[in-house]
């Protein structure tokens, strides 16, 4: 089907034959029909979505395809299904979306009696949600395409897990949710998100067990596609997350629920005291900020109605940092099992809900207690959007995915273009839990297929041979010099990436008034407003992390990739602090062991923003005198695609000059 001749072959107008695509797709089969674990490692260009959709199509088994965003579903339903249709497979594959994404139709009606727009300019737009919730066929709010990314009151038009009453809601009927699942459970093939997926797994998995309330139904394998972010989202979906907010939720939907049952009037008096009192403990707990995160102009925890953190961060909540707030967290814990306790027995189940949400509340709580603190979390703070989160997550993730996902099903595929350092898959395989120091834990086989690009021709690596230390205060002009002569040569065209907002913000400060073509920055901006001005005109673009991977630009339009720093996790992060600290409590390095293989991935993602297609040509810049001058800097050349190596800016000059001279010849 896939080879010389085969069906693809007939129905793609632009087919060429792609060995790697072909022994993917026997990898994946033959990992599918034996009950194996396979992890792939497929440069880009592979073709490495039809490589694992077609067998999973023909493989009779109940598969779970998750990939990393739900732009990547779109791309799934809007290209590769339609393909696998044209190819003859008549598989039934279903997408799904976590339940935010979806109306709930109850809400909605209860909305209706009782709007609560938390800003005016909401209300604005109110009247295109109620007339599209009149026609929609799948309650998905992807088809307002106008609707605010962050509006707020949506969180009042969708239903959670926790705030969903299943077959006894009067909407069960016609609930999009219950719709969706229903496709999900007759189909062949289900595309999911891994937020998604763990969010699932998680939740049918916990000590309560409770099945009902997940999203997907049984499923015999799953294929992992842009498996280098399954560690990350699974860390965040096996843990704990407590904030003022989520507890202020609470009390708000109890508030609403109570209104047709006037007759609880101690319950309406704890939801109101739990809402006014709810931000105490979180408050205290702000207190443990180190210090250039809290706020030296509020010296009371009263005054101005939310936790007193400033700006964004994070930090690690070490062994007694909670103690201050230990007599706060009991008032909470005390007012929640309250509230619990007068929302039971009425025998109504939004109540009942409510009450099932007091307890799981409580539960989360009690990991906050510095008397009950587990050895295998991590316990740290984030300050975002106005309100404070505390943490708890597993600083691993392995004994997790054995236990909950590979003892339960049989085949697991996971495949990315970025899962090989220096070209081996051990690392990934260990983080993950399917091998260990003494080799697999499961019959795993691993094979790294390489892009039938030609990066040798089209791609070029330029290491300054002059650039002071990242830490150095030199560095930001230095980065700036750089730039001022390498733009040039592509006439912009370019992402410049940075591993620090602070030193994006810097260069591009220094930059921004002597560059003569369009400049963008991260933030002006929404992301993809960004990428479309981007592809317009010619135009150079600083970003940070978000732009790292999952971004497309093929053709002239980006031609060069400028990466300011090897991108190291900030060893002040909680959770890499906390990994590094149990590989050295175990006596490995965790330098070789885990930060460097994890910089090395990072920075393979960076590179692979520039060569989308086979006619891609373009140059990437790593501006960090490590990679030349540090032993550990060939694991970063040995990780990328192998290309020329370019010294100056010269060359650089030199090199662009030419390809652009012969392009020019061949009327290209």
């Amino acid at each position: 089907m896939l080879g010389p001749g085969g069906a693809l072959s007939r129905v793609l107008p632009a087919y060429e034959a792609r060995p790697p695509q072909l022994a993917m797709a026997a990898q994946v089969e033959h990992a599918l029909a034996r009950g194996r674990a396979l992890v792939v490692e497929a440069g880009t260009g592979t073709g490495k979505t039809l490589a694992y959709l077609l067998p999973a199509a023909r493989s009779g088994l109940k598969t779970v395809v998750s990939t990393a965003t739900k732009t990547l579903q779109e791309q799934l339903a809007e290209k590769d299904v339609p393909l696998l249709r044209a190819l003859g497979v008549d598989a039934k594959v279903a997408f799904l979306k976590g339940r935010q994404n979806y109306l709930c139709l109850l809400r909605f009606e209860q909305f209706l009696r009782n709007p609560t727009f938390s800003v005016r300019e909401e209300a604005a737009v109110f009247d295109a949600i109620a007339a599209w919730a009149e026609t929609t066929q799948t309650g998905d709010r992807a088809e307002l395409s106008e609707l605010p990314e962050n509006l707020a009151s949506w969180r009042d038009l969708s239903a959670t897990a926790d705030q969903c009453i299943g077959a006894k809601c009067a909407h069960y009927d016609r609930c999009f949710v219950f719709r969706m699942r229903q496709k999900a459970a007759e189909a062949d093939v289900i595309v999911v998100n891994h937020h998604l997926f763990f969010a699932d797994l998680a939740l049918r998995t916990s000590s309560a067990g409770d099945t009902g309330a997940a999203v997907l139904p049984k499923y015999d394998a799953v294929v992992f596609d842009e498996a280098h972010a399954v560690e990350e989202v699974a860390t965040e979906h096996f843990g704990a997350q407590l904030s003022s907010f989520r507890v202020g939720e609470l009390a708000r939907d109890a508030l609403k629920s109570l209104q047709d049952h006037p007759d609880r009037v101690e319950a309406l008096g704890l939801a109101t005291r739990l809402l006014r009192e709810g931000r105490d403990f979180f408050e205290v707990a702000a207190e443990a900020a180190p210090e250039r995160q809290t706020d030296p102009g509020r010296s009371s925890r009263k005054g101005g109605g939310g936790p007193a953190v400033q700006g964004e961060g994070r930090w690690a909540l070490l062994p007694g940092a909670l103690r201050p707030a230990e007599a706060e967290r009991q008032k909470l814990a005390e007012a929640i099992r309250a509230l619990g306790a007068a929302l039971s027995g009425t025998g109504d189940e939004q109540l009942a809900l409510l009450e099932r949400r007091c307890l799981g509340l409580n539960a989360d709580l009690e990991l906050f207690s510095e008397t009950k603190r587990r050895p295998d979390l991590i316990h740290w703070a984030e300050s975002r959007g106005g309100h404070l989160f505390l943490h708890a997550s597993p600083i691993d993730v392995k004994g997790l995915l054995q236990d909950k996902l590979y003892d339960r099903i049989g085949p697991v595929v996971f495949t990315s273009a970025t899962l090989a350092v220096g070209g081996q898959l051990e690392y990934f395989a260990q983080r993950i839990g399917l091998s260990d120091d003494s080799g697999p834990l499961f019959p795993l086989e691993t094979h790294v297929l390489a892009s039938p690009f030609d990066y040798q021709s089209n791609a070029a690596l330029y290491l300054p041979r002059e650039m002071p230390d990242p830490q150095d205060p030199a560095f930001v002009e230095a980065v700036a010099g750089e730039l001022r002569a390498l733009l040039p040569i592509t006439s912009g065209r370019a992402f410049v990436l940075f591993t620090s907002l602070r030193n994006m913000r810097a260069v591009h400060g220094l930059l921004v008034d002597e560059l003569p073509w369009q400049v963008l920055l991260q933030g002006d901006a929404p992301k993809g407003q960004l990428l479309k001005r981007f592809r317009e005109k010619p135009s150079v673009l600083f970003a940070s992390q978000s732009f790292w991977e999952g971004v497309d630009v093929p053709g002239e339009a980006l031609s060069l990739v400028v990466i300011d720093k090897l991108p190291f996790a900030s060893p002040a992060e909680p959770i890499v602090a906390a990994r590094i600290d149990r590989l050295r409590a175990e006596g490995q390095d965790p330098f070789y062991r885990y930060q460097l293989p994890q910089a090395a991935l990072a920075l393979k993602q960076g590179f692979g923003r520039l060569i989308r297609s086979a006619t891609d040509r373009g140059i990437v810049a790593v501006l960090d005198a490590r990679m030349t001058r540090k032993g550990y800097g060939r694991v970063f050349i040995d990780s990328l695609p192998p290309c020329r190596m370019l010294r100056t800016a010269d060359e650089v000059a030199e090199l662009w000059s030419g390809r652009a001279a012969c392009k020019g010849a061949t009327g290209a």
